[in-house]
């Protein structure tokens, strides 16, 4: 009889050890740099689930390869003076290593948080994390070794027909469909329930200094299309909020005329996507934001949000003389949205986009105002879903600025994918930055990530700002199993370069940053403010003087 040891199948006290040690390693490694710090409370879940997935994993390889070799007759046997030994030198080992990879992930935590400008976590920080999460991991393996012992049940009846490693891997996919059923409609559908009442609730409540609007050129106000009341709560920031023509004058020292604000809400919380670009296009006839010389197309997050540092950069920059528009799709938070129908914010950019394009054909070419286009984060994601490629882009409108855009966007990925060789993927360059370029900061927009100045900029301009730390520009699947550029070119600014790939861990660290994408002051994570500006700018071909970009800056900051 052939003999192979069988470590992987071995149990200490009825747990699996493939298990364990693959819990210790991802409990260990969650404490190692991410993008973003975590609060101490935070790591101690992520350590804590990332314990989880690591002994779910461990526990079902061990079992599997225990199974395989019991049905080839492989076993090995230790004696107990040795195993005892063996077992003492393992314990040591760990424990030293343990302390060690704790230390330095502490050392590396402090390192982000500087690169972030956020106050580095003290020890006593992550000393609660690491109690808060051995704690926690504790709790959540009961459900675990729950489930191991369905696996194992199921696994013994299967066995009386089926050899024992095809009994197994049939257990394994019947606990698992099992428990993906029971998450799915028990737990899940509870927690989006509740969120979805919180976020409908929220949705019809209206934010302090938002105001009203008293003109008529603006949604919500006289003569309105849709009431105040029915704008929802974003809608109601988005009009609300509208600079005056005195305030866009006494940050740029011009005269300005007032900027028209259409927003279009789903009527009694449910439309589909061409009724509301409908409206939106009723919107801009009845305040004439047609004969304005530009256009601006806004996309939303999931609750129907819009950053007013880039509504006002192009009516700061273009004197208030344009019309914005923007359309609210949802009242879930853009995660949620996301998860559960990430196709709804894509088909509604798509019609707002074709249904201002359509209004513009019908008038003579000379006579047509210019067309732009943004969005941030989610908002991002459903606009660019207007364009079915980078030239389609090019030759649908004017000019382009997509704020943190999410991984999954499917324009972005192909023009990320085109960069010249040599570039980094935080800030790919495009064809010598002749019509798109990617910036992390304002520097970025007149030369690359090393410093080396991008060709001449001809119109149509198109911007993509993005974070180097922002996780949501970052997030994907495919981090579970393959390492991405950006993390192997080390090319970012503000993310530490002994971060590292660990399969599935790094995918699930990642994720977790999204809780706290904004957090960071502005300039990292997913806030961005002051660089919307000089976006704006190059994509308007404006150049305000260093007096007025402050001036500007400064109204914008105090209308927040």
């Amino acid at each position: 009889m052939r003999t192979v040891a069988r470590a992987s199948g071995a149990m200490i006290a009825g747990r699996s050890v493939t298990g364990g040690l693959l819990a210790l390693g991802a409990f260990l490694i969650s404490f190692s740099p991410s993008l973003l710090p975590r609060p101490w409370a935070l790591q101690a879940v992520a350590a804590a689930v990332s314990a989880l997935l690591g002994y779910a994993m461990g526990a079902l390889l061990g079992s599997l390869t225990s199974d395989v070799a019991g049905w080839l007759g492989v076993r090995v046997t230790i004696d107990p003076p040795r195993r005892r030994r063996f077992a003492i030198v393992a314990v040591v080992v760990l424990t030293t290593l343990s302390l060690w990879a704790w230390v330095a992930g502490h050392q590396g935590r402090q390192q982000t948080a500087r690169l972030v400008d956020l106050p580095p976590p003290t020890w006593w920080d992550d000393t609660r994390a690491l109690l808060g999460g051995l704690a926690l991991t504790l709790l959540l393996l009961m459900p675990i070794w729950l489930i191991r012992m369905a696996f194992r049940a199921s696994r013994q009846v299967m066995s009386r027909t089926f050899p024992r490693p095809v009994a197994s891997l049939l257990a394994a996919g019947l606990v698992i469909a099992m428990t993906t059923w029971l998450t799915q409609s028990y737990v899940v559908s509870r927690v989006l329930e509740s969120v979805s009442s919180s976020a409908l609730s929220t949705d019809q409540g209206t934010s302090p200094g938002a105001v009203q609007p008293t003109t008529e050129l603006v949604s919500g106000g006289p003569g309105s299309t849709q009431t105040w009341e029915e704008l929802g709560r974003q809608g109601r920031n988005f009009t609300g909020r509208t600079p005056t023509p005195a305030q866009i004058s006494a940050a740029t020292g011009r005269p300005a005329v007032q900027p028209i604000r259409v927003y279009a809400s789903p009527p009694d919380g449910a439309a589909e996507p061409e009724e509301l670009a409908a409206i939106a296009v009723k919107e801009l006839r009845r305040t004439g934001g047609f004969d304005r010389p530009a256009i601006a197309l806004f996309g939303t997050t999931g609750s129907g949000w819009v950053n007013h540092y880039s509504v006002q950069s192009a009516e700061y920059l273009l004197d208030g003389n344009c019309a914005s528009v923007a359309v609210q799709y949802s009242f879930l938070p853009s995660p949620v949205q996301f998860l559960t129908n990430k196709s709804l914010p894509q088909q509604t950019g798509r019609a707002l986009v074709k249904a201002v394009q359509a209004e513009l054909a019908k008038m003579p070419v000379d006579q047509r105002p210019k067309l732009y286009v943004s969005g941030e984060s989610l908002g991002s994601f459903g606009m660019q879903a207007a364009f079915d490629s980078e030239q389609d882009m090019l030759q649908s409108v004017d000019g382009a600025v997509w704020i943190g855009t999410p991984n999954d966007t499917p324009l972005w990925r192909s023009i990320t994918a085109s960069r010249t060789r040599g570039s980094p993927e935080i800030t790919p360059v495009i064809d010598n930055g002749k019509h798109v370029r990617f910036a992390s900061t304002r520097e970025e927009l007149s030369a690359d990530r090393y410093g080396r100045p991008l060709g001449d900029w001809q119109s149509p301009r198109v911007v993509y700002l993005q974070h180097a730390s922002d996780p949501i520009v970052w997030w994907t699947p495919s981090l579970a199993w393959r390492e991405p550029p950006w993390i192997g070119e080390k090319a970012g600014r503000d993310v530490d370069p002994y971060l590292r790939w660990w399969p599935l861990v790094t995918m699930w660290m990642v994720g977790v940053d999204f809780a706290i994408g904004n957090s960071p002051p502005q300039g990292h994570g997913h806030i961005y403010r002051d660089e919307i500006l000089d976006a704006w700018a190059g994509v308007l071909d404006k150049a305000p003087s260093p007096a007025e970009r402050t001036k500007i800056l400064t109204a914008i900051h105090r209308s927040q």
